[in-house]
């Protein structure tokens, strides 16, 4: 048995509760070895490629903290320095293995999820649904819940709520991907084989940055902010660049052409918006779990909560709907959001199961 399929092994055993300490150990120290020489999503995606034939691995976090902690003895949440021997090395464990592990499947996927509010059924759900066809991964997330996945050049991406990113097992001269939704790429370098995102209308292309695009099949706007590197925005199937953005730039692509411009060249243009992004958080705060408005009309953010929360919102106030408001969220649960969001701007609310209804 070669070394990723004894691992693998290890894992199953794990999740089946029949890992004995001595190959608890061995695991940890696999993990925290990894981890430490900054290798773990490298050695990570051999394990997947390994995998192929074997039966599908699905992890869920909480059962991996709650069965690691028993394991240590450690019942809290909160977080501490290492003990030493076997504590530290199950810590490190946990760390490493709650970053970069949730499921693992043929399709060389690896992806977590989180939940807004633990104690809604809906939190309960499975959000994230993988398949497999033609050498394609296509991976989708329900609303109220985000995953990651490592790509098969190790590239990172984060998907949002309500989004699909279509993705080959393995890259060819070219790294393309498609996204339906929202998605936060850090991508690794390689100067000979570009990155190319195709979001409806419009696909980016980078070579080695990190970058959130926004493009939902029902909203107008595509919307790209560069945070490191460099990107080209292209029309789609087209080779020259629309425009090339700097760190720290939005640019926003209007789906639908102005009357005005009477070239393809001049329509293109005019569709495109590029200015600075002064508030970073607002467009990839929820990255890191941050849900931040600023300044927005209310019927747009009622958009981002549906997604954020997994609800139906319904507004029968037409005042409320052009309403801007601005607030940021980390911890708190759509009641305390809305209760929040009231001490701004007055507003009658009803919730009924799962739908919330402002009049």
């Amino acid at each position: 048995m070669n070394n990723h399929a004894h691992t693998t092994l290890l894992i199953q055993k794990l999740l089946d509760d029949k890992l004995p300490p001595e190959e608890l150990q061995e695991l940890q120290r696999l993990f925290a070895s990894a981890e430490a020489e900054g290798e773990i999503e490298l050695w990570l995606t051999d394990l997947w490629k390994s995998a192929e034939g074997q039966n599908e691995i699905s992890i869920d976090p909480e059962q991996i903290r709650k069965r690691l902690d028993e394991k240590t003895g450690h019942t809290g949440r909160e977080k501490r320095l290492p003990a030493k021997d076997e504590t530290a090395g199950a810590v490190r464990f946990l760390r490493a293995f709650m970053r970069y592990a949730a499921v693992f499947v043929v399709a060389i996927v690896l992806s977590w999820y989180w939940f807004r509010s633990e104690d809604t059924p809906e939190a309960k759900i499975p959000p994230v649904f993988i398949a497999q066809a033609n050498g394609i991964n296509e991976v989708s997330v329900t609303y109220g819940s985000k995953t990651r996945i490592v790509l098969p050049d190790s590239s990172v991406v984060f998907l949002n709520s309500g989004s699909k990113l279509s993705y080959p097992s393995v890259f060819d001269r070219e790294r393309s991907v498609t996204l339906t939704g929202e998605g936060y790429f850090i991508v690794r370098s390689d100067s000979l084989h570009p990155f190319l995102v195709h979001a409806s209308d419009v696909s980016i292309k980078a070579l080695g940055t990190e970058f959130n695009v926004k493009a939902y099949p029902e909203e107008q706007r595509i919307e790209t902010v560069l945070v490191n590197g460099s990107v080209e925005i292209l029309k789609k199937d087209q080779i020259n660049p629309i425009v090339e953005l700097n760190p720290g730039e939005k640019a926003t692509y209007t789906k639908s052409a102005p009357a005005q411009p009477v070239t393809e060249t001049a329509k293109e243009h005019a569709r495109m918006i590029v200015g600075t992004e002064p508030k970073p958080d607002v467009s990839t705060g929820w990255v890191e779990n941050r849900l931040v408005f600023d300044a927005e009309p209310f019927e747009q953010i009622a958009v981002r909560l549906e997604r954020w929360f997994n609800v139906k919102i319904e507004i029968h106030n037409a005042g409320l709907r052009k309403a801007r408001l601005s607030g940021r969220y980390d911890t708190e649960n759509i009641e305390q959001v809305i209760h929040s969001l009231q001490m701004t701007t007055p507003f009658i609310y009803k919730i009924e199961k799962n739908k919330i209804v402002f009049k």
